[in-house]
């Protein structure tokens, strides 16, 4: 019976100090949630629930901060930061780069200058400092792995993916999205109307189905059911990551992309703690707990690594300032409407 009066003890010992442990963490967990919240602020968005709902969440329970999100659709969104007369309360705006622009032009930011914002290169913010690119999603090509193994590896620019040839491609149909729309306001202004519009629509005996979605390009190009996705970086990225047999292409020749960023609002009665939110978003910390929750945007802080794609090639942006009014949308995607996508010759 001695030799087993030591382990006993042991063990008793181990399940004393778990016993303990559990305790410790369960109060520390009670301390912490009982510390007061030190501010507030508001925050109208149009980004995805699930995104702004993640971030606020997360700030709260770093820095004690509650983050109050105010929702708008797209389009609400676009018409509050192009309107003389909307309502100016809140603190904080999470938009497109073209919605920042406008409502700076129309002096509804503050002007914020920090060494974090200094660090953002210069094509991803206001060069006033009325806001600053959080992350953006370029325009890649996806092939699926047989395709590439074939003709595809040859299909690297928007000039090869326009040729004559016998491949399939899938994309999202401007008029369902802003985002996917982006991709049309940005060659149009760097080709220019006429010849974005006729390159465009050189793709059309290529193109199988306007998708609704923005993630269906990937989606399909994934399962096999196309050669050729053009989408968002943030969908292929996913679908690379879960082992799909893809191939993610930056276009040589350059590529679109959409910013999404922040500003505070003139008006705001928590300037400070909005400052406040603004750096933590831009925070490295900030970058890698999104992308472990999913969210693969490139991210406008030099510390993170900007990704190769699936050929090692670095990513080449247009040369674009973004900005486009509403109404100057409105016209491009009717043109397209009528010179592209329902053009009869």
């Amino acid at each position: 019976m001695k030799r087993w009066i030591a382990p006993s003890i042991l063990a008793l010992f181990v399940v004393g100090m778990l016993i303990y442990g559990i305790n410790f963490y369960q109060q520390e967990q009670i301390e912490q949630a009982k510390e007061p919240i030190r501010g507030e602020i508001i925050v109208y968005t149009d980004l995805p629930n699930t995104l702004t709902a993640m971030l606020a969440e997360r700030y709260e329970e770093e820095q004690k901060v509650k983050v109050t999100v105010m929702p708008l659709t797209e389009e609400q969104m676009s018409q509050r930061s192009a309107s003389t007369v909307a309502d100016t309360s809140g603190d904080l705006v999470l938009t497109s780069e073209d919605n920042l622009v406008i409502a700076a032009n129309a002096g509804k930011y503050m002007p914020i200058v920090n060494e974090r914002i200094d660090e953002v290169r210069d094509n991803l913010k206001d060069p006033n400092g009325y806001w600053v690119g959080i992350w953006y999603d370029p325009i890649v090509f996806v092939q699926n792995d047989t395709f590439h193994n074939g003709i595809g590896k040859y299909i690297t620019t928007w000039d090869t993916l326009g040729k004559q040839g016998d491949w399939s491609i899938v994309m999202t149909d401007f008029v369902a999205s802003q985002n996917a729309a982006n991709l049309l306001y940005n060659m149009v202004e760097y080709k220019g109307e006429p010849e974005a519009l006729e390159y465009l629509y050189s793709l059309k005996p290529h193109v199988v189905q306007h998708a609704k979605f923005l993630s269906t390009p990937i989606r399909l190009t994934a399962l096999g059911e196309t050669n050729i996705g053009i989408g968002n970086l943030s969908d292929a990225a996913q679908y690379s990551h879960h082992g799909y047999p893809i191939k993610v292409i930056y276009p040589k020749d350059g590529t679109s992309y959409y910013v999404t960023g922040a500003a505070v609002l003139k008006n705001s009665k928590h300037k400070a703690d909005s400052v406040e939110f603004i750096n933590w978003l831009l925070s490295s910390k900030t970058a890698k707990y999104m992308v472990e929750k999913n969210f693969t945007y490139i991210f406008t802080n030099p510390e993170m690594d900007e990704p190769k794609d699936s050929m090692g090639h670095d990513l080449v942006l247009w040369p674009v300032n973004g900005g486009y009014t509403l109404e100057g949308k409105k016209l491009l995607l009717n043109h397209w409407v009528s010179q592209v996508r329902f053009r009869k010759d």
